[in-house]
């Protein structure tokens, strides 16, 4: 019998150091991991808060050209551009970026309504347009002071798209999209990020 008691025990001993090994982790490991995966979740935020600002500034230069074939449009109907006006923005309301508002064609931009231009805007806004046009070089840009209008072509009609939002409400800063046929591009500003 105490022959088969010192084989139990020797069957049984890896099982014990086994056992002795295997106790779990230590604070100092369960902190790092912690550590770890705060600084992957920050990163993942970060990542998602550009890519939804990305998206906004997206629909914005998509608007603006929009805005820009539609002036171009009304252009070759009437011989001039649309002048809607820069005392409001359409939709009428602030422009916010955590707000999104569908599309008016009826608001009013201080001169005339929306409608004159034939522009087709699928589902809600985030930021908020303004177009208006002369027949000379624009002396003064308006709201896109920052766009350096000295390289456009003198006199000779014109139109500017304006769109802005606040994106990032921390800053004070709206994100703004500018496009005009004065340049063959839609340029943007403060992308919120």
């Amino acid at each position: 019998m105490a022959r088969e008691l010192l084989e139990s025990e020797r069957t049984m001993l890896p099982i014990r150091r086994r056992l002795r090994t295997a106790r779990g982790f230590t604070l100092v490991e369960l902190a790092v991991v912690v550590v770890i995966v705060g600084i992957l979740a920050v990163v993942a935020v970060v990542g998602y808060r550009k890519l939804i600002n990305s998206s906004k500034v997206t629909e914005a230069q998509n608007v603006v050209q929009s805005i820009r074939v539609a002036q171009e449009a009304f252009r070759a109907e009437t011989g001039v551009y649309a002048d809607i006006g820069t005392s409001t923005y359409c939709p009428n309301t602030a422009p916010n970026g955590k707000v999104i508002t569908q599309w008016d064609p009826n608001c009013n931009g201080g001169t005339t309504t929306w409608a004159r231009l034939p522009v087709h805007v699928d589902g809600a806004v985030h930021f908020g347009y303004k177009t208006w046009s002369g027949t000379t070089t624009p002396v003064s840009a308006g709201a896109a002071t920052w766009v350096d209008w000295s390289k456009a072509p003198a006199n000779r009609p014109w139109f500017i798209v304006y769109a802005a939002s606040d994106l990032d409400p921390a800053e004070p800063l709206l994100t703004e999209a500018v496009g005009s046929n004065l340049f063959n591009q839609v340029v943007t500003r403060n992308e919120g990020y």
